[in-house]
């Protein structure tokens, strides 16, 4: 109807004339049949410009908007939950400054675009308790201003999982997530995604880092199996990196109990981790803390690595015999053996297996002679393996409790003996285990003899240290692998043949004690770890209750404002677990104290992954998802300033009120061109 205005003003102003004397209009004729088809063309054309600016009006007046994405409009109440990425890799610069800052501009921008009346959750790679809840909008504003950095890295799935579960709290609201982040792969593993939740439009605001290359440590180790007090070790350190060039001569910097002990150097190679070596002197006895350190700018989370152990006065080994052992020769052969090494090794000596705490104490135990051993002993023996304590097999004359003792350490089982004499055809002297034992390899020796052998031959873990004239193992050595110990099978009976008188018998029974426990390096990822097991003292008391645990950082005395927490204690079966749950949220060297008396030590590292700073491209993402046939989950790549625009155009409905207006001055416009300037045209 309004159309109709224009319309009728339009007519009206065609039928205006006025009569115009002249003296003759013969000569105009020819000029009227010219100029009729223009003017008619002119009206039309004014009466088309009117009706547009009307028309644009009209629909601007009526306030329409664009449909928001996908085409739904859901309930006018909106539920927000933003995941704001805080893990170490968002450390990282880019563009704007550290990524960290431009993700926090983002999600304000986010928040500030929905309505006051929306309900928002913000959380952070913390996972922390108070972020279960919705916030109003300046609640939500001041939470995001107050994050900061965090050592913690969860999966993409477990902040899918987050928000779900929040969103559950709000019924009758439209859920929309949005994830705040580098868009790091190890973290945003599609891949193994499970399929989001359809209910819910997720979007993804990317914050990209430069291009440049980040060095990591990624492990440390010692060479040698114990730790003993003032004695030389090497710590060897692997350091990896995404280099694309090469680099030499780069600073490593390693301290012991705070305090500087060794200087290196290491070469990186593209595609290559690098392998050094830092050597220093071992302390006193007791629990000991260490840091390896490089310089990497600007990514610095992972360029300091930090380790737990123990310095040992000694070795301890429990000697397991039967009851009759007192009685036995062979046996009391073992003891000297051991003893002859005192004080380095201490030996305890009993007929049945301590307590599973106080058995993890022991770094060896030789299983001698054994008959019948119980199924619960051979299972508390293939405990005490699991937990990084050495075994020795040592059967007895009729080799009965090997079958077992076989069986319950998952090793190839033996079926009694090859009564068979014969005489040691080769000892493996390249073996660590013999290295070093003779200043010079023997070229004629008087090996040790034997009347029978063990029927069992090594699976193709094992490594045969000495080998029977007839090829079957005379000592073998299975390997433990992930923090396990060493199982040593010896293949003949001590109380026949030569081998307690032998040379060989003691150099033997020493290297197997000095290398039952390699030093335990005790590193926990943070945010994954929440408790350390300790192995029972055999002299601790049995007044539990009166003990008070503290795990403290390294440097609390120093700072005098360190972390200190009072842990969770119970007594397992492997030992006493000190579990600190959340309490501990930064990575560095903390101590365990009993009684304010240092007990252990330990380090905490960020997840290493996290050094790997791959990011998924916007072309990449979107085909992934694609591909694996998922809905598809935007990314806002724009500016902090732009996320308004964005959250109104695809989720508020964009307004196209302003685009009808300026159609209607356009169409003005071109009204008063076609009125004053037409006749100039056509001149």
């Amino acid at each position: 109807m309004a159309l109709a205005i224009p319309i009728a003003l339009h007519l009206l102003q065609l039928r205006r004339y006025r009569r115009v004397a002249f003296s003759n209009v013969s000569f105009l004729k020819d000029v009227q049949k010219e100029t009729q088809s223009r003017h008619r063309l002119r009206n039309l054309l004014i009466l088309l410009a009117r009706l547009l600016a009307f028309a644009a009006l009209i629909l601007a007046f009526a306030d329409p908007m664009r449909a928001p994405e996908n085409g739904a409009q859901g309930s006018s109440r909106q539920a927000v939950s933003i995941y704001l990425d805080t893990s170490p890799s968002m450390m990282a610069a880019g563009e704007m400054g550290p990524l960290i800052q431009e993700a926090k501009q983002k999600a304000s921008a986010l928040v500030e675009a929905f309505s006051e009346t929306d309900k928002f959750h913000v959380f952070t790679s913390e996972f922390a308790g108070r972020d279960q809840r919705f916030l109003t909008q300046t609640e939500a504003l001041e939470r995001i201003a107050s994050t900061q950095l965090s050592a913690h890295a969860p999966d993409l799935g477990a902040v899918m999982q987050r928000s779900l579960d929040q969103f559950r709290r709000a019924e009758g609201a439209t859920p929309r997530a949005f994830w705040v982040t580098d868009m790091q792969k190890s973290s945003h593993d599609l891949l193994n995604l499970p399929t989001p939740d359809t209910s819910v439009a997720w979007h993804v605001l990317p914050v990209v880092g430069n291009d440049v290359p980040n060095v990591w440590i990624d492990s440390v180790w010692f060479d040698a199996p114990l730790a003993l007090g003032d004695q030389p070790a090497a710590l060897h350190v692997r350091i990896d990196h995404d280099a694309v060039e090469g680099v030499d001569d780069l600073p490593l910097t390693l301290r012991v109990d705070g305090v500087s002990e060794a200087l290196g150097s290491f070469n990186l190679v593209p595609g290559l981790p690098t392998d050094t070596v830092l050597r220093f002197t071992h302390g006193q006895p007791g629990p000991h803390q260490l840091s390896v350190s490089l310089e990497d700018a600007p990514v610095r989370f992972d360029d300091t690595h930090h380790v737990g152990y123990d310095v040992q006065s000694g070795i301890d080994v429990f000697h397991w015999t039967e009851a009759r052992a007192p009685f036995r020769q062979a046996s009391q052969s073992v003891d000297q053996a051991l003893e002859s090494a005192r004080p380095l090794i201490q030996v305890d000596r009993g007929t049945s297996l301590p307590s599973p705490q106080l058995l993890a104490a022991y770094d060896l135990v030789v299983a001698d002679g054994l008959a019948q051993p119980s199924s619960g002993a051979v299972s508390l023996l293939a405990k005490f393996v699991e937990g990084g304590g050495s075994v020795m097999l040592v059967p007895d004359s009729t080799a009965q409790g090997m079958a077992s003792l076989c069986e319950g350490l998952n090793l190839r089982p033996s079926q009694g003996w090859v009564p068979e004499a014969g005489q040691v055809k080769e000892v493996n002297w390249a073996h660590p285990l013999y290295k070093g034992v003779f200043r010079a390899i023997p070229s004629r020796v008087d090996w040790p003899q034997y009347d029978r052998i063990l029927n069992r031959r090594p699976s193709t873990e094992e490594a045969t240290l000495i080998e029977a004239a007839n090829g079957m193992a005379y000592l073998s050595l299975r390997r433990g692998t992930e923090g396990q110990g060493d199982v040593y099978v010896l293949g003949t009976c001590l109380e026949t043949g030569n081998l307690t008188r032998h040379g060989l018998f003691v150099p033997t029974l020493l290297r197997v004690a000095e290398s039952s426990r390699h030093t335990e390096a005790r590193r926990h990822l943070l945010g994954r770890d929440q408790a350390l097991t300790l192995a029972l003292s055999r002299d601790e008391g049995a007044a539990e209750g009166d003990l008070t645990w503290v795990i403290e950082s390294a440097d609390a005395a120093a700072s005098g404002t360190a972390t200190r927490i009072v842990p969770e204690v119970r007594t397992t079966p492997d030992g006493l677990r000190l579990g600190w749950g959340n309490a501990l949220t930064e990575p560095g060297a903390y101590v365990v104290k009993r009684n304010d008396e240092t007990v252990a030590a330990f380090g905490l590292n960020p997840n290493p992954r996290e050094s790997r700073l791959d990011t998924w491209l916007t072309d990449e993402w979107r085909q992934t998802v694609l591909d694996l046939g998922w809905k598809e989950i935007p990314v806002w790549s724009q500016s902090a300033d732009q996320v308004g625009r964005l959250v109104e155009q695809h989720i508020a409905g964009e307004r196209l009120a302003w685009y009808f207006f300026l159609a209607a001055l356009v169409a003005l416009a071109l009204e008063t061109l076609l009125l004053r300037r037409w006749n100039k045209l056509f001149s």
